[in-house]
């Protein structure tokens, strides 16, 4: 999964690297004005109450705490950012965080000449399940349709939904036809699940590998343009590259 900038490595080591000219400040100043010594010898002047002890237990607790507090608040953080990019009915990504994640992949692959598939797919008839059994029993079908594509998805690809019944998986390191074979497994997987209504679910796949100088959106039309033809040649089927089609 792909890290939010709030939560990456780099940030954090850029912010420690911001550290440094404080921390040589307070070297510098207390080296030139003594105060160490100076608070040393104002605490050891009210020895009789303790003040050096409790001057001591603050210092120890006070970085104590604030470090309990920054690991408690990361963590509220990455489930917050987890909350915010997650589809709250199938939790995978929802459509923002995954066009954050496309486009993000489109320009490493642009950048460094790697390979990058797109695979966008719907549920074939999604309208007449509603229809017919409900809208209920469609939100439970999507819950389970997700459920198995996301079981058969490679830890180095995402998976987001990004309309009612339509879905998009982006295959890193993958070319088309690669990508092609991974949409016709899941096809095969998707037809073969039962959903506990009386017909079959179905899905059609459109596919494409980005191009020499392509952005994200001429990918992501060619592939929408493969599901068209993909539901025009009669569904459940896979369209992609060498399909005889631009």
């Amino acid at each position: 999964m792909s890290t939010h900038k709030f939560l990456s490595k780099s940030r954090l080591i850029k912010e420690l690297v911001l550290t440094i000219p404080l921390f040589a400040l307070l070297v510098f100043v207390n080296a030139k004005y003594q105060v160490a010594e100076r608070v040393f010898y104002f605490l050891h002047s009210f020895k009789g109450v303790g003040l050096d002890d409790w001057f001591f237990s603050l210092a120890v607790f006070i970085p104590a705490y604030l470090v309990f507090f920054a690991l408690r608040r990361k963590r509220e953080i990455e489930s917050l950012v987890a909350e915010v990019g997650t589809d709250s009915l199938t939790g995978v990504l929802n459509r923002r965080r995954g066009m954050e994640v496309l486009i993000k992949e489109v320009r490493r692959a642009q950048r460094y000449n790697r390979p990058l598939s797109l695979v966008i797919f719907d549920i074939d008839h999604f309208k007449e399940i509603n229809d017919t059994f409900g809208h209920p029993v469609g939100d439970a079908v999507l819950r389970r349709f997700t459920a198995k594509v996301s079981g058969c998805v490679r830890s180095m690809d995402f998976l987001a939904r990004i309309g009612g019944e339509e879905f998009m998986l982006i295959c890193t390191e993958t070319h088309g036809a690669a990508a092609t074979d991974i949409a016709n497994r899941l096809r095969m997987i998707v037809e073969s699940e039962n959903y506990g209504i009386e017909r079959p679910v179905t899905a059609s796949f459109g596919v494409s590998q980005i191009r020499v100088g392509e952005g994200y959106a001429e990918l992501l039309q060619r592939s929408d343009e493969r599901l068209y033809w993909a539901k025009n040649e009669g569904r459940n089927c896979v369209v992609g590259p060498g399909h005889g089609k631009t």
